[in-house]
């Protein structure tokens, strides 16, 4: 309607695009997530009141992207892909900004390089340090990718997987002995990270460099999962085995603050 010079006209309601097959695809995602020891398509379709063929469709999607991955039993985990996507987003200042404290905290106790880093399902990247200002330390550069077959933070990392990915991933690499106490095979190698993956903790007494020592904790998701670690790393002679006991607890500790999950 003409109002002076202005013309009024009703705004015709937009249309609002709306894809129901999205809202039951993050759904599926989302009870995967949750559920801690795998879900198969049955599961999926009662706790969610959908149909075997729509929850058969979305799963062999997710498979064909690497979103999931589904183990001997049928069952469904989160795969590569969305763990790669969740820690691309905990690669951010939030998980840096949230961690330096801490680190800077145990630096300050210990006097030993502080690491921080996450994983993406297959490889480690350290994101943020702290370390001594003076030359003789060890160090590594921001963005430098960590062997997963070496020292306590590849354990962290490894321990986070299911069983038959680390019987896989170490079928495709040749297990290596770095020096005399490295692991002399892959079984002894594998029961060390179920090892790790019950109490929670890595050492490495120079099972990776001669006369380095480091012990390694997780940082978890809001689900509970391994997203991140932190890692102390200090030479053998003065990072000893009391020493390292005292920085695991105060360790322990801070990556719990720094975890969105709360057990």
């Amino acid at each position: 309607m003409p109002l002076g010079k202005l013309t009024v006209t009703a705004k015709k309601p937009e249309k609002r695009y709306s894809a129901p097959v999205l809202y039951k695809a993050f759904a599926i995602l989302e009870e995967i997530a949750i559920d801690q020891h795998g879900l198969g398509i049955s599961d999926l379709a009662r706790k969610l009141n959908m149909s075997k063929g729509t929850v058969h469709g979305i799963i062999q999607a997710f498979l064909d992207l690497g979103a999931i991955r589904e183990n001997t039993h049928k069952k469904f985990r989160l795969g590569p892909l969305l763990i790669k996507l969740g820690n691309m987003a905990l690669d951010g200042e939030d998980l840096r900004i949230m961690s330096r404290p801490y680190m800077e905290e145990l630096y300050k106790e210990f006097g030993e390089t502080i690491f921080l880093g996450t994983f993406d399902g297959r490889r480690a990247t350290i994101i943020d340090k702290v370390e001594k200002p003076y030359a003789l330390k060890i160090s590594a550069p921001i963005g430098a990718k960590i062997p997963l077959l070496a020292g306590a933070t590849g354990k962290i990392f490894l321990s986070s997987l299911e069983e038959e990915d680390i019987q896989r991933l170490l079928a495709k690499k040749s297990f290596t002995k770095f020096n005399q106490d490295s692991f002399a095979n892959a079984e002894d190698f594998l029961k060390e990270i179920k090892k790790v993956k019950k109490q929670g903790f890595a050492t490495d007494y120079e099972e990776y460099l001669q006369g380095v020592n480091a012990v390694s904790v997780p940082i978890k998701d809001s689900y509970g999962r391994i997203a991140a670690a932190i890692w102390m790393v200090g030479f053998s002679s003065a990072f000893d085995a009391a020493k390292i006991e005292r920085a695991k607890e105060a360790m322990i500790a801070a990556a719990k603050k720094i975890s969105h999950y709360k057990e």
